[in-house]
């Protein structure tokens, strides 16, 4: 069959709707016709006869046909029914009325082409069949199947709403006669349509509500899905004024919750000689109702299926040769269908290299027919193919083994697609990839490099500068004697701030080189955090006193100890401390405080300095970064290190350091540190700080 047949046959079988019963299994029938092109199509059913089966459908050459007898001895479709019908499902060709003459159905024609599948009932066993034949022989493809499926599957569903639906038989009062497996409720209602004056004990069943519970006025409304009460409020107030019968269907809630479609059969029924109320009977109807659910998910499937655009369907037969290849594969690869059928696999790469890459090595290509000659399914087998325009593709296939109900192999079936895209994206991911790691490795590299240099400058630095600060001070204190003239003190004096302050920075540089290196190393253990903090103000005071800032320490009376690197901590402090004091004016406030949550440990340093901008904030911690504030820039000097070396600290401790600020308010770090506390005591209480 074509693929535009195909679809055509799904498209009609998903529009198309039609009463359980003849109409549908006419619907059937017709699409088997249009997707197959046969001239005879069919429903049977299986029933209790002496042959067992009973022609519910047939057409012939496109428009019902006579009532055929059909018989399950000797049929073409005996098959179906063997061992329970587990197949399910059976193709013939050739001169069938030679290879059935017992079979009715190929009495008067010369059929050359039959297929057939089971439809089930409710409990999974074979109900009947649907069959397609034609005096032309027919592709067993894909398609074909996948078609003969899909109007089984329907049929299945349909088939029990029919057998419901033929229960019902009309006389008398209307009453209705059900088959056993039927779950139905009597009940009867009274004339204002409010409540239930009567139902059986079904309803318990099916709903789960005790019978008892339907007389309140109302109730059968509360239990009814909203968006169908007015729609049955209207039919049943029909029913009383007209005297009809209306037959619908309806959503009642489950006393579990669950949606229960029900079909109301209604009809009038005489309670007092002026009174005229409602009987009826409520049948579940649920499982047809999800019958329909699967079948529309069934048709949109096989939508899908019919309009993929990229797959392309093949076939290998029992020899492992190709013996199918459907259209599609032609107009996506570009290659002609005939340079493959006949072949195997083992053969095309025998003759042609461009088959082989370095994803599809030789090896690969040897285990891969390996696994199809011991019938091993596989799935998205990845080799080149030479393309028409001088490129290669790149094609991925799947395929499954298929095997007769006896268990001999009959070859393979599968899917197609063209990955050359993919492929191509994919290498390109990977150079991508390939170029930022060699970036990465080679900033990496330079940065250590920087890092070792300035760690060894900055020591070579240090040991002149150290002389200096110290015969510098010696100078400007005239330890060994006067040196003659107040000018040479100045001089003195200004080298050794100005050796201090070079010996800040180196410091920093340092600290920085060895951070970024990896060769800070902490030394963690249970320290007095209130006793670094205090030993961090007694450095500081000085500036506090001269700048006349207030400074305070925060902290409760038993602030327990603390995991971490003491020397880390307290330059963590003293950068804090120092930066508070630089920003804030002459009379104003410091505190540092102490808080513990849990496990987790707090210290805030917060001053009534000048502020920080919100857009400057962020940038802050990096590296040779100084706040950039007018009065902050031009007042202070320095490398800009100290937040960096102070976050990094943190980091390496596995805390976090975060900064709020508004100018001319103000500003507040905040240090966390995870999981940190070790003791919830101290030997000692702080003492006060102010």
């Amino acid at each position: 069959m074509s693929r535009r047949n195909f679809r055509t046959a799904v498209d009609f079988l998903a529009r198309s709707s039609a009463a359980p019963g003849p109409p549908t299994f006419e619907v059937a029938a017709r699409g088997l016709e249009i997707g197959l092109g046969c001239r005879w199509a069919g429903v049977v059913q299986r029933s209790a006869g002496a042959d067992g089966l009973t022609m519910l459908v047939f057409r012939a050459d496109g428009a019902p046909g006579p009532a055929v007898p059909v018989a399950l001895s000797g049929s073409a479709a005996a098959a179906l029914y063997e061992g329970d019908g587990a197949e399910g499902v059976c193709w013939r060709r050739g001169d069938l009325r030679a290879a059935f003459p017992d079979d009715p159905l190929f009495a008067g024609g010369a059929p050359r082409f039959f297929a057939a599948e089971v439809f089930r009932d409710a409990t999974g066993a074979p109900a009947g069949h649907v069959f397609a034949m034609d005096d032309r022989d027919r592709k067993d493809g894909p398609e074909a199947r996948a078609l003969l499926r899909l109007v089984s599957e329907r049929i299945s569903a349909d088939f029990a709403a029919w057998r419901i639906a033929e229960c019902g038989v009309p006389g008398g009062a209307h009453c209705v006669r059900l088959i056993d497996a039927l779950r139905s409720i009597f009940w009867k209602m009274d004339p204002d349509l409010k409540r239930i004056t009567s139902i059986s004990s079904e309803a318990e069943v099916v709903l789960g509500y005790p019978c008892e519970s339907w007389y309140e006025d109302g109730v059968w409304k509360s239990r009814l899905n909203p968006e169908d009460y007015d729609r049955a409020h209207a039919l049943l107030a029909r029913a009383l004024r007209e005297n009809d019968v209306p037959d619908f269907e309806l959503r009642f809630t489950a006393a579990d919750g669950r949606e229960i479609w029900l079909r109301c059969i209604v009809s009038p029924n005489e309670i007092t000689g002026h009174a005229t109320g409602l009987a009826g009977w409520l049948v579940d109807i649920s499982k047809r109702k999800n019958f329909e659910v699967d079948l529309v998910e069934s048709a949109r499937r096989f939508r899908d299926f019919a309009e993929a655009h990229t797959d392309w369907f093949w076939e290998m037969d029992a020899n492992l040769r190709f013996s199918f290849l459907s259209e599609r594969f032609q107009r996506v690869t570009g290659i002609v269908p005939a340079d493959l059928l006949g072949r195997s696999q083992r053969e095309l790469l025998a003759t042609n290299s461009a088959l082989i890459d370095e994803v599809a090595t030789k090896e690969a290509w040897e285990q891969h027919i390996c696994e199809i000659e011991a019938h091993q399914p596989f799935q998205d087998f990845r080799h080149p193919a030479p393309g028409t325009d001088g490129h290669s593709l790149h094609l991925s296939i799947s395929g499954k083994p298929i095997f007769d109900p006896k268990g001999a192999f009959k070859g393979y079936r599968g899917t197609g697609t063209d990955i050359t895209e993919r492929v191509r994206t994919e290498k390109a991911l990977r150079e991508s990839e390939r170029r930022l790691r060699l970036q990465s490795e080679r900033a990496e590299e330079a940065s250590r490099a920087k890092s070792e240099f300035l760690a060894n400058m900055s020591h070579e630095i240090r040991t002149p500068l150290n002389a200096i600060i110290g015969f510098s001070d010696s100078m400007r204190r005239e330890i060994v004697g006067p040196l003659g003239s107040a000018r040479y003190v100045e001089y003195a004096s200004a080298i050794y701030s100005s050796g201090l302050h070079l010996l800040e920075l180196v410091n920093d540089v340092l600290d920085l080189s060895k951070i970024e290196a990896g060769r800070y190393i902490l030394t963690r253990k249970a320290l007095d955090l209130v006793a670094v903090v205090e030993s961090c103000l007694q450095i500081t005071r000085e500036t506090a006193t001269r700048k006349a800032i207030k400074v305070t320490l925060d902290v409760g009376a038993d602030y327990p100890f603390v995991d971490a690197d003491v020397r880390a901590i307290k330059q963590v402090i003293l950068n804090l401390l120092s930066n508070a004091l630089k920003y804030t004016n002459d009379g104003g406030r410091v505190t540092v405080s102490l808080k513990v949550q849990a496990a987790d440990v707090f210290i805030v340093v917060s001053d009534t300095g000048i502020g920080i901008p919100k857009s400057e904030i962020a940038t802050l911690t990096e590296a040779f970064v100084q706040g950039r504030s007018e009065h902050a820039y031009l007042a202070h000097e320095g490398t800009g290190l100290g937040l960096a070396i102070t976050e990094s600290l943190i980091q390496m401790h596995g805390g976090t350091l975060t900064i709020e600020s508004e100018v001319g308010v103000g500003t507040s770090v905040t240090i966390f540190l995870p999981d940190a506390v070790v003791s919830r005591t101290l030997a000692r209480a702080p003492s006060a700080q102010e």
